[in-house]
């Protein structure tokens, strides 16, 4: 049996007052990272789409910062 430890990230872009406009989430692991991003609504994000890509680039940017400390742990 092989047993791997992963870590999950998850995160949400919303508007102002609260509505989601899209999902983020990661699996990292020894054996590579899934990365995901879903839109919910695609008024809400053609409406706001330079925030939900601010958003989604600091979400990658954590990811990359789960990857490194793994790779130098």
């Amino acid at each position: 049996m092989k047993i791997e430890k992963s870590t999950a990230l998850s995160a949400s872009s919303v508007t102002e007052d609260g509505k989601p406009i899209a999902y983020f989430n990661a699996s990292i692991g020894t054996t590579g990272t899934t990365n995901n991003f879903n839109i919910t609504s695609p008024e809400l994000y053609e409406a706001n789409k330079a925030q939900v890509r601010k958003d989604k680039a600091d979400f990658d940017a954590a990811v990359y910062a789960v990857e490194d400390a793994n790779t130098t742990a």
